[in-house]
């Protein structure tokens, strides 16, 4: 078993998906059993890698990418934009692409909503999921239908100005108000969604990743398409993790037929600041099936 300590940089690797160059970090042995993650909204891969070493020293390979328009990925093309449901085809090419399936999909937040809708779909692409700080995806009523599309329309007319002269250490200030995260993982983590600028830094992330979604589901269209997810699921919800998640519970627990929840140590970012409580958490669930 590999140990945690000496565990190897992660390998930068690239997929094609459509045209879009897709990043990825990678860690372990390409022969070992591969987990594939994929991280949540204005994240990226680098937020898995606290969790690498003992993924590794389990005995398994750990897939991390970049979603397009997030850190070293490619940017969706001149007049695109993000729609949440797009992540899925692109999920989908990926998948197409690996040598092996992965044996087990992990997710956390928007990444684990979007796994759990993919397993739905696909439950042949892989074995196990694990969705950490998601219980599947955002909704709607009916009423709310009319307002949440002026919303994502004027989000998009708002646009962002490029700004070249980002400093870092503010960055992480502002980040670390809102978050869970120390500066110590906060700033791998930014630096992965930056580049640098004239005088400073500049967001190599896609500005249009902030604009509102036009549509959502309603909780049935939601709770149907879950319906259909049959792969043993782990829930993992952080202890100060979003409350939201927790007072969703009750509702969505049948909506996981397969799903066994967990809850462990620290805030929505509890995959980084708590690792191995994390991935042992994983782990263990991983040899029950």
């Amino acid at each position: 078993m590999t140990s945690v300590a000496t565990l190897a940089p992660p390998t930068p690797r690239q997929y094609q998906l459509d045209g879009l160059n897709i990043a990825a970090q990678h860690w372990g042995n390409d022969d070992a059993p591969m987990l594939l993650a994929v991280h949540g909204w204005l994240d990226n891969s680098e937020s898995f890698a606290p969790l690498a070493p003992y993924l590794v020293a389990a005995g398994y390979q750990l897939l991390a990418i970049d979603w397009p328009g997030h850190g070293h990925s490619d940017h969706r093309g001149v007049g695109a934009s993000y729609p949440f449901l797009d992540y899925l085809y692109e999920l989908h090419q990926l998948m197409l692409q690996l040598p092996s399936a992965p044996v087990c999909l992990i997710g956390h937040s928007m990444g684990g909503i979007l796994a759990s809708l993919y397993l739905a779909s696909y439950p042949q692409q892989c074995s196990a999921l694990v969705s950490i700080e998601a219980l599947g995806p955002l909704t709607q009523t009916p009423e709310q239908t009319a307002k949440q599309f002026r919303q994502g329309i004027e989000s998009r007319i708002k646009g962002r100005r490029p700004d070249d002269n980002l400093q870092l250490a503010r960055l992480v200030a502002a980040r670390k108000a809102l978050t869970d995260l120390p500066e110590a993982l906060l700033e791998p983590l930014l630096l992965r969604n930056l580049q640098p600028g004239d005088n400073g830094y500049r967001w190599r992330s896609d500005p249009r990743l902030r604009q509102r979604s036009l549509l959502l589901m309603s909780d049935q269209q939601a709770q149907q398409w879950l319906s259909e997810l049959t792969v043993p699921t782990l829930i993992l919800l952080a202890e100060q993790g979003f409350s939201t998640l927790k007072q969703a519970w009750p509702s969505r627990q049948s909506w996981f037929s397969q799903g066994t929840r967990i809850d462990v140590a620290g805030g929505h970012h509890c995959h980084m600041t708590h690792p191995q409580q994390t991935a042992t958490a994983i782990i263990e669930f991983l040899a029950r099936h």
